[in-house]
């Protein structure tokens, strides 16, 4: 067992970090992938629906950004052990405000705290793996936390299908049960990990102007290629349901076969990639899979395939785009300077998550006024542009 873990890159610190990841990432997704259909009931309205959901994205990437910034810091300063366990705490008081308030706008205030949770969090996970393991095991070990990422996704959509055919409040009870299951254990782990050396001073400014050239290459493209999927990502479950005429339980049958298709590819390709001189191919593969979602979920459907066949393979196309992460988080990890690597990770991700918070209401936009097709066909096209810039300009070492 200590030769599979130290193979799979997991230690005390690392096993820590797991339950936090699996545990709050289960609690999120038995509620968070039926959203917008429930938003879509509460109001009787599609084109209000689609309004609810491009503000809740767009404040959804704002929180977001900030959050990063906030974690980072909380991270560097207070040590992961602390990051990690404040990440529970605004995911249990979006829960008390779901349970309170039954509003559209309250539904979607407590649906921003709950998904909080992670942005707090990333900064330390980064750390952590940068400080407790070796190089040459960072690929897979970023692979088997995308893996804990990816079973809630599979899982959450199934059960919170099902559960959701019994009432809303039902999907909402048991995500709150798991929740309070998952804080538990991560008490119990996080208090064994070791606590991490005296935080460097240093302002915001020189955070940002110590991270290196290519790293900053990688974030203008990142910031296309996000545009591009934000113009899909909370809408392409109203457009299946909604649009297409598919049941919510087919939509999270769809959800959870783009987190197995995921799941599938992240340990042979992180042991790959932790024995290849050059990971670029790795993570170009997955920004050309990110632009051609929107393409596929549009396209597809109209080929003749009948029309479950044609979404699940637009959605295992979206599972396959998953390939390049754990190596592009490796050159992360790798590229940061390690005194101030949570600072600048959390800046990293929030730079990023607020540049492109607009693009949910640019979606709408265009979905009020062109459609939801042409919508996400111009969101692959911007995705397109970010693509060529990684390929032309892009340099990466794991």
């Amino acid at each position: 067992m200590r030769r599979l873990a130290d193979w799979l890159g997991i230690n005390r610190a690392t096993l820590g970090v797991l339950v936090v990841v699996g545990g709050l990432g289960l609690s999120e997704e038995i509620w968070r992938n039926f959203l917008s259909i429930y938003l879509n009931v509460r109001t009787g309205d599609l084109t209000k629906a689609v309004g609810y959901m491009g503000a809740y994205s767009f404040l959804e990437n704002l929180v977001e950004g900030l959050g990063y910034f906030l974690g980072g810091t909380f991270a560097h300063r207070l040590g992961p052990r602390v990051a990690l366990a404040l990440s529970a705490v605004p995911m249990t008081v979006g829960f008390a405000v779901l349970l309170s308030m039954h509003e559209p706008w309250a539904v979607v205030a407590g649906a921003l705290l709950l998904t909080s949770w992670d942005p707090l969090s990333v900064p330390a996970t980064f750390e952590v793996v940068g400080a407790e393991v070796p190089a040459n095991r960072r690929n897979i070990a970023f692979s088997v936390q995308s893996m804990q990422k990816r079973i809630p996704k599979i899982i959450g959509p199934l059960v919170g299908g099902l559960v959701f055919a019994i009432g809303y409040w039902a999907n909402l009870w048991l995500a709150v049960g798991v929740l309070v299951a998952s804080v538990i254990a991560q008490i119990a782990l996080l208090g064994r990990m070791k606590p991490m050396p005296d935080p460097v001073a240093m302002p915001a400014r020189a955070v940002l102007a110590s991270i290196p050239p290519d790293l900053k290459r990688l974030l203008t493209a990142e910031i296309f290629l996000r545009w591009g999927d934000w113009f899909v990502r909370d809408f392409a479950a109203l457009y299946v349901v909604a649009v297409l005429g598919r049941s919510p339980a087919e939509y999270g049958m769809l959800a959870s076969l783009t987190a197995l298709t995921a799941l599938l590819t992240y340990i042979p390709v992180g042991k790959l990639a932790d024995r290849s001189v050059n990971i670029k191919p790795f993570v170009g593969v997955t920004f050309v899979l990110f632009t051609l979602f929107p393409f596929s979920l549009t396209l597809l459907p109209k080929t003749g395939l009948p029309l479950m066949a044609a979404l699940c393979l637009t959605f295992i196309l979206n599972g396959l785009r998953e390939i390049g992460e754990p190596a592009r988080k490796a050159a992360i990890t790798a590229g940061m300077p390690p005194r101030i690597r949570a600072r600048a990770v959390g800046l990293y991700w929030g730079l990023r998550s607020l540049l492109f918070c607009p693009a949910p209401l640019v979606a709408v936009w265009l979905w009020s006024h062109v459609g939801p097709e042409l919508t996400f066909v111009t969101g692959g096209a911007i995705g397109l542009c970010g693509t060529a810039w990684f390929l032309w300009r892009v340099r990466l070492k794991a």
